[in-house]
């Protein structure tokens, strides 16, 4: 009995002793600062890029950076995971928005309880963030991409959007600079036929992808915006074996799409576009950490600069919000895919 009741003794105070230490240790990491970033979506090369580069620069900076994906693409379960975080007491959240609206309420309640709060990618209402690093200039992006479609079909015939969410709120912006774009002289032979959602999906990309071909079966492009969806897109028209007849152009990353760029009369994608997502992660991270200090300050007109150097500025968005844009639109076609092509 004295055996077992020592035993017993020395398991309480090794118990005791790792929630001791479990505790202490939990302290420095909440020491050291936590931030945290929630991309769209899981399975995602240019998710993972973003929040790659936003991982970087938190850990090189000493601090602590949790990456989380929804198990689904909605705006339920990043609220969910939103919700952990306030418990969790983190010190700032990023988060790429599949909704503008949904994500609202509990964005301004983790900055009630002093969590800084950014978006990347995609915004939320600006009243519930406070600085959205914007991946590309929403006009110029907007306007390049009709561009190249009317280039595509010679200025007539039908072509269709492939978006990713509806309430995704660059996806909008993006379709709203299209449609300025749209309404100039030069395309009055061009029919926007449909926009379909793939919802950030893959596979629900396909299916988008095969309704558009079959109930459009003289459509020439196919525009999507969305890096899954132009993948999506490009695959389906292999696998029907219409690539001489439409083509897929949009936003995709050049390791994906190497295959099909070119401008062979059997070659799929003529062009695409892309920016780079590793550096809209840094300049996130960079934001998040000085917006907790105190280094950064929320005023339309400031210069940021990163530790390399890079100067980006805070801007007053269409909303009334602020914002930093972080890239320009990158061309992507048969002249520099080689390039590109290992690098994003």
């Amino acid at each position: 009995m004295k055996g077992r009741h020592g035993t017993w003794i020395l398991a309480v105070i090794l118990m005791i002793a790792g929630i001791f230490i479990s505790s202490c240790y939990g302290q420095q990491l909440h020491d050291k600062g936590t931030y945290a970033i929630i991309m769209k979506s899981r399975d995602n090369w240019y998710n993972e890029l973003a929040s790659q580069g936003y991982r970087r620069v938190i850990e090189d900076a000493g601090k602590n950076c949790i990456t989380l994906y929804p198990d689904e693409a909605t705006a339920q379960e990043q609220v969910r995971l939103i919700r952990n975080l306030i418990h969790e007491q983190v010190d700032a959240i990023a988060v790429a928005a599949n909704d503008e609206d949904a994500l609202a309420p509990v964005l301004r309640e983790a900055r009630e309880k002093g969590i800084s709060v950014i978006t990347l990618d995609a915004d939320v209402k600006a009243d519930s963030r406070s600085i959205y690093i914007k991946p590309v200039d929403a006009e110029k992006l907007g306007r390049a991409l009709v561009r190249s479609a009317c280039d595509i079909c010679s200025g007539s015939g039908q072509w269709c959007i492939l978006s990713a969410g509806s309430r995704s709120a660059n996806q909008n912006e993006w379709m709203y600079w299209m449609k300025k774009e749209l309404e100039e002289s030069g395309y009055k032979d061009m029919r926007l036929v449909d926009i379909a959602f793939g919802e950030g999906v893959y596979d629900k990309a396909v299916k988008e992808t095969e309704r558009l071909l079959k109930n459009y079966p003289e459509v020439k492009v196919i525009c999507s915006l969305s890096t899954e969806g132009i993948k999506a897109a490009a695959d389906v028209v292999k696998k029907q074996g219409k690539e001489k007849t439409v083509k897929v152009i949009g936003l995709g990353l050049p390791s994906q799409m190497a295959e099909y760029i070119g401008d062979g009369e059997e070659d799929i994608c003529p062009v695409m576009y892309i920016w780079d997502p590793v550096e809209m992660g840094k300049v996130a991270g960079f934001v998040s950490m000085g917006l907790w200090s105190g280094n950064i300050e929320e005023q339309p007109g400031k210069d940021i600069l990163l530790d390399n150097g890079a100067a980006y500025r805070i801007s007053t968005g269409y909303d009334g919000g602020l914002e930093i844009i972080s890239g320009e639109p990158i061309r992507i076609d048969k002249d520099n895919i080689g390039y590109w092509e290992t690098r994003l």
